[in-house]
């Protein structure tokens, strides 16, 4: 038994899901949930655990106890087994695979970095200013050992140097994103100079990359040019930092998020350190930009409330409405975070003037729909026709995009009221508003529809057909009878339109009996158990699973005569579906054999229109 197999036999998926997941009892041995990878309303995650197996029928995705972990984590295979090694007690063998020993170097090269930036910032006379920096800054010694604060000296090649000493290579250093290439091609050259270094943590705590922050507003000495430096200089993208998948602060935010069900997010990296320092630890960053899918995935994990506080500029409020469509259509209850003037313009100033400050406006937090509105009547106060218009446009679509009937009447009654206007004249641009969006999706949207991934940039594609055959694979393989009916009925591979069907129907075919003298006895007791034959390859595997769980929550209540004849009907229209296109296929060959004349070809295609008959 290798590392992996003794791992899941060790350890139950339904217990590790559960981990992540609040679980629903589903049936003999199932449990179902919410799926962690798509947004959706109705659970259609089912976890196996005859079969130790998970699979959503929404997102299409499925697998073992170590894909779920490597999917929630975002880890890769290795560092997905290590995890679970741990909570299983076994040791795992040395590994060589290039990619998991590539990261694991790369996470070794920025703690050296984070190493040398620690010690430049205690010890060099040159990071006199810096020292003086985080001292104006409030920033105690605990604060700064706990975010690994550093500083980047002036000079070119400073870590550079340090770290090719150390035994790393100038390749390594450029793989980090630690340093850039020269102009000229001979060497490379230190990325981060003269700044405060912010190390940035992925949710593991591993330094994935960094922040340097500018500590002066003067020109650039160093190349001549007059061109002011920019105020911060970030990590590009490597193997593995990727912006969009990190929130600063979120490794040391974690357990206060999950305790306190409330994730507050901020701004900058200076809000989110200063409010650890003073108290508040559920705090992190999205770095001035707007949530993503993967962020808001982090944060999934331990709460589905957000409370949001950007700066009060126009920037800022641009930046939170920014961050907020994707954060509601994934269901998170919002709140709107608004500091008092005399807080100052961001966390940061609030809490080193008075924690209490931050900590009441955080209390004082609204839901968004009022933040909303009172921002569409802060500059115009809806007196005349063309602000009442402006107005009613900017909330409009944010009352249609409230599902519930009765919250959705009370802000059209209150908009009525504070804007003078009928109810009546706000349901009728209410309903244009709804009639143009009709419109605009029936010009833009494909004719099948379309789920939207959001663990990844993938999309999964349902059309009727695909449904009808994966519904009949279920059966099939549901009851050992249905199999054989299928067999008697002369159902062959190439008869399924999906590839992988036919792939997994072929690997099978050769596995399963045909007779049905031969086939164990299925209990209704032992049909949640249904397990993959011997042989399969892990995709046909997880295939296998994710048609047998659709068929433990569909068929278990159904008669197998009722299966048996929507198994009848369902054959005759694939059959009647698969003749159809080798019609159509056949027409554009016989089209094209006319063009150039080609009788023999003709004749040939001929026969084959006669055998479909």
């Amino acid at each position: 038994m290798d590392a992996a197999q003794e791992i899941k036999s060790r350890l139950d998926v339904a217990d590790i899901v559960g981990e992540y997941l609040p679980l629903k009892p589903a049936g003999s041995g199932a449990f179902k949930a919410l799926c962690p990878f798509h947004h959706e309303k109705t659970p259609s995650f089912y976890i196996s655990r005859p079969r130790q197996s998970w699979h959503c029928f929404g997102c299409d995705q499925g697998g073992d106890i170590i894909s779920f972990v490597e999917k929630m984590e975002g880890m890769e295979f290795r560092e997905a087994l290590e995890l679970l090694a741990q909570k299983a007690g076994v040791t795992l063998p040395q590994y060589d695979g290039e990619k998991a020993s590539l990261r694991k170097r790369l996470y070794e090269v920025n703690d050296l970095a984070v190493k040398f930036f620690r010690a430049s910032l205690a010890q060099l006379p040159q990071a006199e200013h810096a020292r003086a920096y985080v001292k104006k800054r409030g920033l105690d010694d605990l604060t700064l050992d706990l975010f690994k604060l550093g500083y980047a000296p002036g000079e070119w090649s400073a870590l550079t140097d340090a770290l090719i000493k150390r035994g790393v290579t100038a390749e390594e250093l450029l793989q980090t994103g630690l340093v850039s290439k020269r102009e000229n091609g001979s060497g490379v050259y230190d990325r981060f100079r003269d700044r405060l270094m912010f190390p940035i943590a992925d949710i593991h705590g591993n330094i994935v990359g960094f922040t340097g922050r500018i500590l002066s507003d003067t020109k650039n000495p160093s190349t001549g040019s007059g061109r002011a430096e920019a105020k911060y200089v970030n990590t590009p993208e490597t193997i593995i930092y990727r912006k969009s998948a990190v929130l600063y602060g979120m490794d040391k935010a974690k357990g206060d998020i999950r305790q306190k069900n409330l994730a507050i997010i901020v701004e900058g990296n200076m809000d989110v350190i200063g409010s650890h320092q003073f108290g508040v630890a559920n705090v992190v960053a999205a770095s001035g930009t707007a949530l993503t899918s993967e962020q808001l995935a982090l944060i999934k994990r331990f709460t589905t409330n957000l409370s949001m506080a950007f700066d009060q500029d126009a920037a800022g409020q641009a930046a939170t409405l920014r961050g907020l469509d994707l954060a509601r259509a994934q269901d998170f209850s919002i709140k709107i975070i608004t500091l008092p003037p005399e807080a100052g313009k961001d966390p940061d100033d609030a809490v080193r003037k008075d924690p209490e400050l931050w900590k009441q406006a955080i209390v004082d937090a609204v839901p968004i729909m009022d933040w909303i509105y009172r921002m569409a009547f802060r500059d115009q106060h809806g007196h005349t026709p063309d602000e009442k218009k402006k107005i009613s446009q900017t909330l409009l679509p944010e009352i249609q995009r409230i599902a519930h009937p009765v919250e959705r009447d009370h802000w059209l009654k209150r908009l009525g009221t504070d804007l003078g206007v009928s109810e009546s004249a706000l349901n009728e641009a209410l309903g244009k508003l709804s009639h143009k969006k009709i419109l605009t999706k029936a010009f833009t949207t494909p004719t099948h529809n379309v789920s939207a991934n959001t663990d990844k940039d993938t999309t999964v594609i349902k059309r009727p057909e695909r449904e009808g055959e994966r519904r009949v694979f279920s059966m099939i393989i549901f009851h050992p009878e249905l199999w054989v009916a299928a067999h008697a009925a002369g159902l062959q591979a190439f008869e399924w339109q999906e590839p992988d069907l036919r792939v997994l129907y072929e690997a099978l075919r050769l596995r399963y009996p045909s007779d049905q003298s031969l086939l164990a006895p299925v209990s209704p007791a032992l049909k949640s158990a249904i397990r993959p034959p011997e042989g399969l390859s892990p995709d046909e595997t997880m295939l296998f699973n994710g048609l047998a769980s659709f068929a433990e929550q569909e068929f278990e209540s159904q008669e197998l005569d009722t299966l048996q004849q929507e198994l009848a009907s369902s054959l005759v229209l694939m059959r009647r579906r698969r003749t159809t296109q080798e019609r159509e296929r056949l027409k554009n060959e016989m089209h094209e054999a006319e063009l150039i004349h080609d009788e023999a070809r003709i004749r040939e295609i001929e026969k084959q229109f006669e055998s479909l008959k």
